[in-house]
């Protein structure tokens, strides 16, 4: 049983409930309904105390769908209750408590669950996704490369080869969700795996943190806590950046890197930030990590973004047409957990309703999500017009004109799916912008071009590019 869950069973009382019966009527204008009543209904209330609120969740599925997009609603809408800042913990229930599909392997602290299983109910779509088949997170084959991560991954692969040789310490920054924490673990994972005798510790900074002040408070062996990181030939910290300020751990921090560092041992660490931006870092700490290779992880592009999600449903042999895929991954630019907590939304929602999964049930799914999304930039049907003009070398007023040459009506075609997939225009208005058309003539061209998607590589890849422009045009990137 997780500790905090069994520490604070017995503080569930009647206002807990009724506080979190607050919280759900507040989420109710943040959150669409059939996400409430099918996702956020299975949270149980376990604890409100010392500003934070802890929430019982069935499986570890369930957390990652919230954790990617409904902790800060959740947060929110408990603040507002609550008349107080609040922070949300999320705690898996053990199984006695809820039926749990999906579980942690504790050893590997990897994400693991039950075989696949094929549904005898049938929605409207024919088969159910009802059990997700086996997938391990957080190694070097599910880490998609791309240019925005390339360097990062070959020199994270090349500590675990060669731990202790170059690039020590190795330093890995980059915004929320990138595939830091990813890389950290694929170290630990393949070094293991090449060097069977090797010691890897990986460990979240908050963590350490916490550990020293218990040591220190508790009066404990100062030399039992050092140990457990010295002798190590690759330690691994995560979210760094937690270090600054604290005085004490960050003397203690320096001298266990010291101990490492002369041992020819690799530090690996991570961080949301270069060191130069963390504040309170102290300057002898700051030179330290200097000393070594720093890295920035940037925001994967389209073409990685769809990668990502074709991997992570591949490995979880569930069906998304390209359409869906390629929608997801042009509404999420920055951030890899939130585009994978949308996926995940799609096909739990399949799951829940037994629905097959298709673009307009995507698109009404997450409609609400992409609204809060960027609400003031969005493109335009004229805008779209210019970048296909550009990209297939075709004159604006052709595109628009009544031609009907093979290459006009393919870029036509794919300027009409363009204008309907990012914008906010309806068919009448686009097919009034391209000549006076018909609604029925753009909806055509979008049904032939999700074909060409399904069944064209070159159309996926053209398509992928022309979505990158345009938004890169709407950040006026």
């Amino acid at each position: 049983m997780d500790e905090r869950y069994e520490s604070s069973v017995c503080q569930t009382t009647s206002s807990i409930d009724n506080a979190w019966e607050g919280i759900l009527k507040d989420l109710s204008g943040l959150i669409p309904s059939s996400i409430l009543m099918s996702v956020l209904s299975q949270l149980k209330p376990i604890s409100i105390e010392n500003g934070s609120i802890t929430l019982g969740v069935p499986n570890s599925f369930t957390r990652e769908l919230i954790e990617s997009s409904y902790l800060e609603p959740i947060r929110h809408a408990a603040s507002s209750v609550l008349k107080r800042e609040v922070s949300v913990s999320l705690v898996i229930l053990p199984q006695s408590e809820t039926q749990n599909p999906a579980e942690i392997d504790e050893k590997n602290d990897q994400f693991v669950t039950k075989p696949y299983l094929e549904s005898n109910n049938e929605g409207k779509g024919g088969k159910v996704i009802a059990e997700i088949p086996q997938i391990k997170k957080y190694t070097f084959e599910n880490f998609v490369v791309g240019d925005s991560n390339k360097f990062a991954y070959n020199a994270s692969l090349m500590v675990s080869e060669m731990p202790g040789r170059n690039y020590n310490p190795l330093f890995i920054y980059g915004g929320t969700g990138l595939g830091k924490t990813h890389l950290l673990y694929a170290i630990k994972d393949y070094a293991e795996k090449l060097h069977p005798n090797i010691k890897v510790r990986y460990v979240r900074t908050s963590e350490f943190i916490d550990e020293f002040v218990v040591t220190i408070t508790l009066k404990r062996d100062k030399a039992t806590f050092d140990k457990k990181y010295i002798n190590n030939k690759i330690v691994l910290f995560d979210d760094i950046q937690a270090l600054s300020g604290t005085d004490a751990t960050q003397t203690k921090f320096f001298d266990i890197f010291n101990v490492l560092y002369g041992s020819d041992s690799h530090i690996v660490l991570s961080s949301d930030r270069p060191p130069r931006d963390m504040a309170q870092l102290s300057d002898r700490i700051q030179s330290r990590f200097e000393g070594g290779l720093i890295i920035d992880i940037k925001p994967p592009d389209l073409e990685t973004r769809l990668a990502i999600l074709r991997m992570r449903a591949r490995a979880e042999s569930i069906d998304i047409p390209d359409d869906v895929l390629v929608f997801i991954a042009s509404m999420v630019k920055d951030n890899i957990r939130t585009l994978e907590g949308h996926m995940n939304i799609v096909v739990a929602y399949a799951r829940l309703y037994g629905l097959k999964i298709d673009l307009p049930m995507a698109q009404e799914v997450l409609k609400d999500q992409f609204a809060e999304q960027n609400p003031s930039k969005s493109a335009t049907v004229e805008l779209i017009q210019s970048v296909v003009s550009n990209y297939y070398r075709l004159p604006v007023a052709d595109l628009t004109g009544q031609s009907r040459s093979r290459s006009l009506v393919y870029g036509r075609q794919i300027a009409m799916y363009l204008s309907r997939e990012l914008t906010n225009e309806t068919l009448i208005s686009i097919g009034s912008q391209f000549g006076g058309r018909d609604h029925s003539t753009v909806l055509h061209s979008c049904h032939k071009v999700e074909s060409l998607l399904r069944s064209s590589r070159d159309t996926l890849k053209e398509v992928s590019e022309l979505t990158n422009t345009v938004n890169r045009s709407i950040c006026g990137g």
